[in-house]
Formats: structure tokens, C-alpha cells, sequence
């Protein structure tokens, strides 16, 4: 044979070789998946669940190996096709639960998944640092963390909300909000698992678990499973903290307590609306007997979403079986150290606020129950829900405490809301610190600011610079306590940017405010070449001049309508009406009951709007068209979000300065933690 017939029956060797290996791949099972995804980054000892699935034909078998060895599943029945039996109908599933790793480097982890028509092979490299290291010499643990985040806060709220609240001279601020006083400035990315526009749910969880996660998933990674619950977990920093150190954990929100953003610190989920579930989470998997085994070491949960709690037959309750579990898959609960299923779990006729009250929680259903409870002996765990679903905002809050309605209302919001006596977020925050500040062991609190986000949504720009107003009230409340405490670590931040808020100018029109009440209507106005008058109200650069507020002694404008007020615009808007004034009555909230929402609910009946552009009052504004196709909402953007850092006994802020990844947040709060940073001045001073 020649070489060059030689070369020829080589190549053609190779290309049926080719062919050959090609075959079974391309029968084999489809969208094969392998969880934790490529890149994912723990702490030692930190746990998660490993799991691959795959589309195919049955029976399903399958294989693992850990850095080339072999490891056995948890669940998952070889040679069937129900598998683990929680895969979704035509899908193959198995399970290493509870898994943990305890040396530094990469690993890799491979599988193959195998049906009736072949076999597929998938690896993951995830990576393991130690939070220990770097621990020795002259150092001191961060005892307590305090996150502080404002849902949806870009840099535009925070400057929005410095010039309302303290105004500017001759191009100086005449004051400085709370958090802007912390000596650690940075800033952080906010992508997603799946997306570079982030949602709530893996915004919060990146920074509490070190991963990022799916959009409407918190605490999980992605997986075709029969009950969101059931996906595949990772441990949050909260259950970490618990396990290794016997810290407690508090909730703050001025949301439902079971939206995205409490929820990802203490619950794992693929769908973060399935409330029912996500509210026994807390409870059921909070260690009430502070056992150390398992669970997050709740002691503080504050906020709205009492619908939640209430059996099913109470009025205005939102449980149900199918927004639920009836326990969990019994490997996940042997791997995660879970207590038996609670006879109530996952039913719609649980009545978990008596649930939670037997666990050792005092419960309050409105501020003053709340300064009662606090003005006695400070109860051990505190249960505050105060209202039906998302808290009302700062600004009806305090108008119902002045008690003046806002311009145009008939009514105030929070006694249509039905919760005419809130508190507010510093309240909440002053509440939590007292009770949790009699752990021994330290805690981790989480305060949100949600409604920054939910009003930037509804494009109604003063109450959501009212909200950041709250918001750092409470960083104020953070910082007396973490001066207090000592060894104390607070980051303010965000988990996304919402709605391109943006400060464009300031009112500028002959006859002030008043004038643009009087202006006509300019909702008839959609030629392009006729300038609506409200339109021409704005006034940027040396019309801007410098806006004024009266701030009464509660904190917070007289009014929001003023001369010069600061006009803000959207880019990431949907269609509306813009008049540039306040509005009497905020847009119907979407975490309610039923029974409140739509036009026909019990707010729809008292003229309140379903989406921004319904806004009756509004439609005498000109009217904008959204950059958005379908969408009553402004959303989110992927811009970086800023971080503030201050600490206590240690020097941790300095770890937040520059830029950053939003997982890394966990990382270096788990270095302050676990390994500690240099002591303060203060404290080499007291030493000595």
C-alpha cells in the first residue's frame, strides 16, 4: 500500500471512528446538567447538593466521580425510569445531598447520565477556598453582620435622597445621608446565573450563599424537579454561621416577609412566589431548640405578609396546598440534618402564627403591640407581621402619623391597606438589635428598604426616594448599634438597580408648583413637534438650581410638591402619564390578598390604579411611551450597585473597597467572620 493510500484509509479509519463515538451522543439523553454549575465557589465544610438530570428514555442510570472518585447518590434508583421519583415527567434525575468538600483548590466533579439510547458524560469544576486561613497574629473576628439592603437602590436614589433631605449651597451638600458616611465605598456587579439582569431572588442570595442562582430561584440550583422545594440546595451563610458558631439570624422587611429578598437568606426555592412553602421554611427549619444541627437560627422575623400565616379559612389568607410542600424528600432531610416533617407543613389550614408563638416567639400585628412588647422584658425571638401583604410606604406611613392626607387623597393608603398603625423600618430595626443583641454567639440581620424597588417599578418617583429617606434612617440604626456592640461589620448595598432612575433637572416653570397644578391637561398632546407644557417644566443644568425641602422633626419633607422640587426620569420606563407631582394614592402593591388587588378588589373600588399609566390624576400629564413591549412596570437594570462599609473592632470595611463580583460579598464576610481583620486604632489603643 502506498503512503498516500495509507494516509487516505487513515483518514477514513478516523472519520468512521468519528462517526462511531458520535452515535450513542447523539441518542443519548438531552439537556444533560450537572449541578454545582462550572465556576461555582465554596468556603470548606460549606454545604450544597450535587445532582444531574437529563431529558431521555427509561430506565435512567447513572455515575458520579469526585477528583476521579467514585461517589454514590443519595437518591436515584439505577436501571428505572421514576429515578429519584421527584424528576419531572420525562426527566431522569439523581442526588448526592448534603455534600461538602474540605480541601482548598479545585475540583472536579464528572457524570454520566445513561437512558435506553446512550450515555452522556458532564463535568463541573468548582473551586473551594478556606475563610480560615490568613486567621493568626493580631486579628478579631467579625462577631456580627448587619446587611442593610435597599431593593433596587442605584446612586441616583441616594443623591435624590441626600438633596431632598439636606439640600445643596453653592455646589455643596449641606449634609450627608447615613450611609454615605461609612468609610468603605465600592462597587458591585448584579448579574444573574442566567442573565445579566438580575431579579430579587439570586440579588439577595449571592451575597448570602457565595453563588449565583437562576432568576425566581434563591438558595437552589436549577433542576426539572416535580416541587420547587425539592431543587437542589446550597447553605446560606445563616445556616453556616448557626452550624459552626451558634449565631442567630433576624429578617427585616418593609415587603411580605415571604417575598425574594428575606427569603434568600433562610429559604431554599425555585419559585420564589410559592408563599405557603416559603413562610414554613422559616419556621420549620429555624432550629427553634437552638440545637446547632440544623436550620438558620431565626430569632427576628419582621415585615408584612400575614395572608401567609393565617389558615385558609381565615378572611384575607393566601395559603394553599399547591404553593406548599408535605415535607421534603427524605435524603435532603437526612443530608441536611432536617427535623421530622411538622404535622402542618405545606397545608393550606395551618395556623402558623400559633405555630410560630409555641416555637418561643412573641408576636406583634402593629406598632404599638410593637413598643409594647420592646418596652418590657425583651422577648427571646420576635414575630412582627403588619400587614396583609408589602407594608405601605414612608410617606403614607407618616402621613397617617401627621395625620394629613397627601394632596388629592380622599383617604389614607394604610387604613385602606387595612393597617392603619405600622411602624417604621428604623422601628423594626430598633426592635431586632435589642432582641438579637442578647445572643452570645452573635447574629447576622438583614434589613430591606423594598419599597425603593417596588416604587421605582410604579415610576412614582417621590415615594421612592421617601423610601431610601427610611431605608437610611435605619443605617443610622445600625451604625448606634454596632458602635455599641463592638466587633460589628454593616454593609449597605443593593441586589440591583431598578427602573434607570435618574435625576434630569428640577421644576422650572413661572408660578412654581402652583403654576404646574394649574397647567391643563397635556394627555391629548402625542404629536412630536408640539412640546407638551409639562414637558417643557424641566428645567436642567443652571435651571435646575438648587431645590429646597422644609424637613419636618420627624425626618421627612413637609412636602414633596415644591418649587424647584427634583424631577426624575426612567430609563428603564414603560408607558405612563408624567404631571411631575406627587401622587395622592400609590398604585395597587402585588403582593396582597386577592381579594385587594384588581379593579374590582377592595383598593381597585377606592380608585386606586392597577398600573402606572391608569393613574387617573396622571392622564392630565403628557403622556410617555415606554421603551418597554408589554410591560405595566419600569424594570430592573444590570448597572452596578454601590457599597457602603463601616465595622467595628476590626478594619473588615476595608475589604468592600473597589470593585466586585456580588458573590464576593459572601466570601469576605465569611473571611471577617471566620478569620478575622486588624483590629482598629481603637483597639491596639485599649491593649496597650
Amino acid at each position: 500500500m502506498t503512503l498516500k493510500a495509507l494516509s487516505r484509509r487513515i483518514v477514513t479509519l478516523l472519520s468512521l471512528g468519528a462517526a462511531f463515538a458520535a452515535t450513542p451522543a447523539s441518542a443519548a439523553p438531552t439537556n444533560v446538567a450537572l449541578v454545582p454549575s462550572d465556576g461555582a465557589k465554596f468556603i470548606v465544610h460549606q454545604r450544597f447538593d450535587i445532582r444531574v438530570e437529563g431529558q431521555g428514555t427509561g430506565p435512567y442510570s447513572a455515575k458520579l466521580w469526585i477528583d476521579g472518585h467514585p461517589a454514590r447518590f443519595t437518591s436515584g434508583t439505577q436501571g428505572t425510569s421514576t429515578t429519584d421519583g421527584i424528576s419531572a415527567a420525562g426527566w431522569g434525575g439523581f442526588n448526592l445531598r448534603g455534600s461538602s468538600l474540605a480541601n482548598k483548590g479545585w475540583h472536579t466533579l464528572t457524570a454520566e447520565l445513561t437512558d435506553a439510547t446512550g450515555t452522556a458524560t458532564v463535568t463541573s469544576r468548582i473551586q473551594v477556598v478556606d475563610p480560615f486561613e490568613g486567621g493568626k497574629g493580631e486579628r478579631r473576628l467579625t462577631k456580627n453582620i448587619v446587611i442593610l439592603l435597599g431593593d433596587g437602590m442605584g446612586i441616583a436614589h441616594r443623591t435624590a435622597a441626600r438633596i431632598v433631605r439636606y439640600g445643596v449651597t453653592a455646589g455643596n451638600p449641606n449634609g450627608r445621608l447615613e450611609m454615605e458616611q461609612f468609610p468603605g465605598t465600592g462597587l458591585v456587579s448584579t448579574h444573574s446565573l442566567n442573565s445579566i439582569i438580575t431579579d430579587s431572588s439570586p440579588g439577595m442570595a449571592c451575597y448570602t450563599t457565595g453563588n449565583h442562582a437562576f432568576n425566581s430561584q434563591e438558595g437552589v440550583y436549577p433542576a426539572n424537579v416535580t416541587n420547587p422545594f425539592f431543587a437542589p440546595r446550597v447553605e446560606y451563610m445563616a445556616e453556616y454561621l448557626h452550624r459552626v458558631k451558634g449565631t442567630s439570624l433576624g429578617l427585616v422587611t418593609t415587603a411580605d416577609i415571604e417575598d425574594a429578598t428575606p427569603a434568600a437568606n433562610a429559604v431554599h426555592t425555585a419559585n420564589r412566589n410559592n408563599g405557603t412553602g416559603v413562610v414554613d421554611q422559616y419556621l420549620d427549619e429555624s432550629d427553634p431548640s437552638g440545637s446547632k444541627a440544623y436550620g438558620t437560627g431565626l430569632r427576628v422575623l419582621l415585615g408584612g405578609g400575614r395572608r401567609w400565616f393565617m389558615p385558609s379559612t381565615a378572611l384575607y389568607s393566601s395559603r394553599t396546598a399547591g404553593t406548599g410542600y408535605a415535607g421534603l424528600p427524605a435524603d435532603l432531610i437526612a443530608a441536611w440534618g432536617l427535623p421530622a416533617t411538622p404535622s402542618g407543613q405545606g397545608s393550606a389550614t395551618r395556623d402558623l402564627i400559633a405555630d410560630f408563638k409555641n416555637a418561643g416567639f412573641a408576636y406583634a400585628t402593629n406598632n404599638t403591640e410593637l413598643n409594647s412588647l420592646m418596652g418590657g422584658r425583651t422577648p427571646d425571638k420576635l414575630l412582627g407581621l403588619f400587614g396583609y401583604g408589602n407594608m405601605n410606604v414612608a410617606l403614607d406611613k407618616i402621613a397617617k402619623r401627621r395625620g394629613m392626607l397627601p394632596p388629592g387623597a380622599t383617604s389614607f393608603a394604610v387604613d385602606d391597606y387595612m393597617a392603619p398603625d405600622q411602624p417604621m423600618l428604623d422601628d423594626m430595626a430598633e426592635a431586632a438589635f435589642e432582641v438579637l443583641s442578647r445572643s452570645h454567639h452573635g447574629f447576622l440581620l438583614m434589613i430591606e428598604g423594598a419599597h425603593i424597588d417596588k416604587q421605582s417599578h410604579l415610576m412614582d418617583a417621590d415615594r421612592a426616594i421617601g423610601e431610601t429617606l427610611e431605608f437610611d434612617r435605619a443605617v443610622g440604626v445600625a451604625r448606634k448599634w454596632a458602635d455599641k456592640l463592638g466587633d460589628t461589620t454593616v454593609l449597605v448595598l443593593a441586589d440591583h438597580e431598578c427602573s434607570g432612575f435618574s435625576l434630569i433637572g428640577a421644576l422650572s416653570l413661572s408660578g412654581g408648583i402652583s403654576g404646574l397644578k394649574n397647567l391643563p391637561p397635556d394627555n391629548a398632546s402625542l404629536d412630536p413637534s408640539v412640546i407638551p407644557a409639562r414637558q417643557n417644566a424641566v428645567g436642567t443644568y443652571d435651571l435646575a438650581g438648587f431645590p429646597s425641602y422644609q424637613i419636618l422633626a420627624d425626618g421627612y419633607p413637609a412636602t414633596m410638591d415644591i418649587d424647584h422640587k427634583v424631577l426624575v426620569g426612567f430609563g428603564a420606563n414603560s408607558d405612563r402619564y408624567e404631571t411631575w407631582l406627587s401622587k395622592p394614592t400609590p398604585v395597587i402593591d402585588s403582593l396582597l390578598p386577592s381579594q385587594f388587588k384588581g379593579t374590582t378588589g377592595i383598593l381597585g373600588l377606592k380608585g386606586y390604579a392597577t398600573i402606572p399609566e391608569l393613574r387617573t390624576i396622571d392622564q392630565h400629564g403628557f403622556f410617555i411611551r415606554g421603551q418597554l413591549n408589554g410591560e405595566g412596570q419600569a424594570v430592573h437594570t444590570a448597572t452596578d450597585i454601590p457599597v457602603s462599609a463601616y465595622s467595628t473592632g476590626n478594619k473588615a470595611w476595608i475589604r468592600f473597597v473597589g470593585s466586585q463580583k456580588n458573590i464576593d460579598v459572601f466570601f469576605k464576610l465569611m473571611k471577617a467572620s471566620l478569620s478575622g481583620d486588624e483590629p482598629t486604632e481603637q483597639e491596639w489603643e485599649e491593649r496597650d
